[in-house]
């Protein structure tokens, strides 16, 4: 008698067993999963840090000191600074234009940024500078000593950015603002600006009566970055103090990563707004010396020694 073998599905073995096809399986499955834990964790340090740890390190471990003495006319150390210009509103609605014309030394041992707001209503203009791409600071203290302008539709500001400014865009650089006087010096105005998700933000504010207006003398303005916390002061005396739990869920917090000083007087916008009649045509915020500190050597000089404003 002839016997022939019996069929084999091509899904069985020769003993009618089902094939196994774990390894394809796995193959099938394992592949998006593991893209999908790689995309949550690269997620996960984005949300936390803003991948900031890519930008460039900057050597801030030697003190500063800008005391801006030079020959009157003179522009500030190219060194460390770099005269930003243009119109265009900054973001704000502004109406200055930014011009080379408008930052010099005054050969008294300032730096005077001059804001001119012609009567006949044509366009004002001012001046800004910024240290970005040429000295930044991760931890430590900046102090700097500034005269402020007054006047409706000013606004003066000593303040920092992120390094990756150009890179993530704002609000995911961060923003401190060190100082604001928008209108008027007789009140001061400190920021937090950081990223919520992919474009909102979050802001912390804080603000303070004056006893005297502040144009009418100069004054220290100091920020002191920590690991997870930011404070400001006006003349030693503490005005905000921020840590990284204080801002809002889920705003991240970002300030753990090189930032740049900028020193800014702005005309009219969205903020302060417009000036008039009453405001000055010749406007200058006089700034007479900047420092900073490393963190490491900052020793038992604690900022806020002598207390804190009373808001």
């Amino acid at each position: 008698m002839i016997t022939t073998a019996p069929e084999t599905s091509p899904r069985t073995t020769p003993s009618g067993q089902p094939r196994r096809r774990r390894r394809r399986r796995w193959l099938v499955l394992g592949v998006p999963a593991g893209l999908l834990v790689v995309v949550l964790v690269l997620g996960g340090v984005w949300w936390f840090t803003g991948f900031s740890f890519l930008g460039a390190r900057y050597g801030d471990d030697a003190v500063l000191f800008e005391d801006f003495d030079g020959a009157a006319g003179e522009k500030p150390n190219p060194d460390v600074w770099s005269i930003q210009t243009g119109g265009g509103g900054w973001g704000n609605n502004e109406l200055q234009e930014y011009t080379e014309d408008a930052v010099a030394l005054d050969g008294d041992g300032n730096l005077v940024i001059t804001a001119a707001v012609p009567e006949d209503g044509s366009q004002p203009t001012s001046g800004r500078i910024t240290s970005h791409g040429k000295w930044s600071f991760t931890f430590g203290r900046l102090s700097a000593r500034i005269k402020l302008p007054e006047g409706q539709g000013l606004l003066p500001a000593f303040w920092l950015l992120g390094d990756n400014i150009n890179r993530v865009g704002w609000p995911a650089a961060g923003e401190v603002d060190i100082v604001e006087t928008p209108n008027s010096t007789s009140r001061s105005a400190h920021h937090l600006h950081g990223p919520t998700g992919l474009t909102n933000r979050w802001s912390l504010d804080e603000g303070y009566d004056m006893p005297v207006p502040l144009s009418d003398d100069f004054h220290v303005y100091t920020v002191e970055k920590h690991q997870g916390r930011i404070v400001m002061a006006i003349d030693d005396q503490i005005v905000m103090d921020v840590e990284e739990w204080d801002v809002p869920v889920p705003g991240r917090w970002v300030f753990d990563a090189p930032t740049h000083a900028l020193f800014s007087l702005a005309v009219g916008g969205n903020w302060p707004g417009d000036p008039d009649a009453s405001t000055p045509v010749v406007n200058e915020m006089v700034i007479d010396w900047m420092s900073f500190t490393p963190e490491d050597q900052l020793r038992d000089t604690p900022i806020g020694s002598f207390g804190e404003v009373t808001p």
